[in-house]
C-alpha cells in the first residue's frame, strides 16, 4: 500500500463510519465519497487511472467505496450568510443527519474524494470532462490530486472528526474551508489542522454560526451522557433523593479538551475525577452523600429510607459558557477513593453519565424528567453486572444551568418494572413536580 503522509483515513474496529454533513458555504453542487487504499499502489497517486479507480470504488456502494454526501439531493444541518458569500445550503428540510451509516473493512486506510459541481457517476463516465467549470475532482491525499496541489483541501477542524472542504484547488481558492463541513465517526484521520491554513479575514468559526458548528461538533465528539452549560455559567445542582445505602460522592468535569478516543481508560477516568476535585471550571465535587441529606425523603417496599445528613438545598457550580460536562460517582467512597481503589473493590469503580466511560458500556445514569427549566437525573449506584435492584434512584438530582442533554436514556427504558419508584407518591408527588412546586 502507498505510504502517503497526510490525508488518508483508518476505519475503526467495527467499521462502522457514521457521516453528518453540517454545512454547505459553496455554490457548488457535488458528490464527496470515501474509497479504499486497498491496492491502489499499482495507480500512480496523481493520475488519471488513480482518479478513475477512485470513483469506480466509490460507486459500488460497498466497503471498497461509498458515497456520502450528494450535494444536490440533500441540506447541511447549519445556513448562514457569512457577509463576503450567500447562503447555499440547497434545502436545510433535506437534512438527513447522523444515522446515514455506511461500513468498511475494519483497519483499512481509506481516502476522500470531492468532485465540486458533477457526480462521481460523471465523473468516471466521461473523464476527459474534468478540465470544464468545477468539474475538477480533488482528493484529501494531496499527492492524489491530478494538479498535484500542495497539502491543504481536506483540513482537520477541531480533532472531532470534523473536516472541512476547500472546493477549488487549493492555489486558486479563497480559503475559507466552508465549502463542505462534515463529521465523521468511525474514522482516524491525519489531516492538517484548520487554523494552519484557513484565510484569517474569512474565518467562519469567529462567527455566531460557526461557533453553533463547533459546539454541536463537541457535543457530537460525546454523543451520550453529557450536559452543556447555558451561557449563564452557572449549574445549579440540588440533591432529590437517596435511595441507595452506599454513601459516595458526585462530581461534574469538563470535557473541553478530552479525547473521546480515551473514553473509559485509565487516562480519561484520572483525568475527569482531578477536574471534579479541582473546584474550578474544570469540575467541581457537587454531592458528599455521608455529609448531605436530599430533599425528599421516602420508604419504599423493597428497601428502607437511606436519607441522612442535613439537606443543603441548591448549590451553585461556575463552569465555562457553553462547555460539555459529564457526571462521575463513587458509589461508596471519595472521588479519590475511586481514583486509587484496586478495580476489585466494586464498590469504589467509578460510574459515568457516559455509558462508554463505564464497564462493558454499562448504562448507570437516566433522565427522569426534562423542563424548560432543567433536567432530573438519577444513578444506579451497582454496576449492571453485578446483582443489584435496578431501581435508579440511588441518587437523584436536579440539574439547571444547562443549555442541553445529548443522549441520556429515559428512566422507563432501563429501569426495572417491578421498582419503578415514579409510580409512588416518591415520584407523583415530588420528584415528577419539582420544577413546578419550585
Amino acid at each position: 500500500m502507498i505510504d502517503f503522509t497526510t490525508g488518508t483515513f483508518t476505519v475503526d474496529g467495527d467499521g462502522k463510519v457514521n457521516v453528518n454533513y453540517l454545512f454547505d458555504g459553496g455554490w457548488f453542487r457535488g458528490e464527496l465519497a470515501v474509497f479504499s487504499l486497498e491496492g491502489m499502489e499499482q495507480f500512480a497517486p496523481h493520475s488519471t487511472a488513480f482518479m478513475l479507480e477512485a470513483g469506480r470504488r466509490a460507486l459500488t456502494g460497498s466497503a471498497q467505496g461509498q458515497i456520502l454526501i450528494r450535494d444536490n439531493l440533500e441540506g447541511a444541518k447549519f445556513s448562514a450568510n457569512l457577509g463576503y458569500e450567500a447562503n447555499f445550503n440547497n434545502d436545510p428540510q433535506k437534512y438527513r443527519g447522523v444515522n446515514n451509516a455506511v461500513y468498511l473493512t475494519p483497519g483499512d486506510k481509506v481516502g476522500l474524494m470531492l468532485v465540486p459541481h458533477t457526480t462521481v457517476q460523471e465523473t468516471v463516465n466521461n473523464p476527459q470532462n474534468i478540465s470544464q467549470f468545477g468539474k475538477f475532482p480533488l482528493f484529501s491525499i494531496p499527492e492524489a490530486n491530478l494538479s498535484r496541489a500542495i497539502a491543504g483541501q481536506f483540513v482537520d477542524v477541531n480533532g472531532t472528526g470534523t473536516i472541512a472542504v476547500e472546493d477549488t484547488v487549493i492555489y486558486q481558492a479563497d480559503k475559507d474551508y466552508n465549502d463542505t463541513i462534515l463529521q465523521v465517526e468511525g474514522l482516524q484521520g491525519n489531516l492538517d489542522p484548520l487554523t494552519n491554513r484557513i484565510n484569517s479575514a474569512r474565518d467562519w468559526r469567529k462567527t455566531n454560526i460557526g461557533q453553533e458548528l463547533i459546539d454541536y461538533t463537541n457535543s457530537q465528539f460525546y454523543e451520550e451522557g453529557v450536559f452543556e452549560v447555558d451561557k449563564s455559567g452557572k449549574v445549579i445542582i440540588d440533591f432529590l433523593y437517596d435511595g441507595g445505602m452506599y454513601q459516595g460522592d458526585v462530581g461534574i468535569f469538563s470535557l473541553a479538551g478530552m479525547n473521546l478516543d480515551d473514553v473509559g481508560s485509565e487516562a480519561f477516568i484520572e483525568e475527569a475525577i482531578t477536574r471534579a476535585q479541582s473546584n474550578t471550571k474544570q469540575g467541581h465535587i457537587v454531592l458528599q452523600d455521608p455529609q448531605e441529606g436530599a430533599k425528599f425523603d421516602a420508604l419504599l417496599n423493597w428497601e428502607e429510607d437511606f436519607n441522612t445528613g442535613e439537606y443543603q438545598g441548591k448549590e451553585t457550580f461556575s463552569m465555562n459558557p457553553g462547555d460539555f460536562f459529564g457526571l462521575v460517582l463513587v458509589p461508596n467512597g471519595t472521588l479519590e477513593e475511586g481514583l486509587t481503589a484496586h478495580e476489585s473493590i466494586l464498590s469504589l469503580d467509578p460510574l459515568f453519565s457516559m455509558a462508554r466511560a463505564n464497564h462493558n458500556d454499562q448504562i448507570q445514569f437516566a433522565n427522569v424528567q426534562t423542563d424548560t427549566v432543567g433536567t432530573i437525573v438519577s444513578f444506579e449506584d451497582e454496576r449492571l453486572d453485578n446483582p443489584l435492584n435496578q431501581d435508579y434512584n440511588d441518587i437523584v438530582l436536579a440539574i439547571e444551568g444547562v443549555k442541553s442533554s445529548i443522549g441520556i436514556p429515559a428512566i422507563e427504558d432501563v429501569i426495572s418494572p417491578e421498582r419503578n419508584w415514579l409510580e409512588q407518591p416518591l415520584g407523583t408527588e415530588d420528584i415528577l413536580t419539582y420544577f413546578d412546586n419550585n
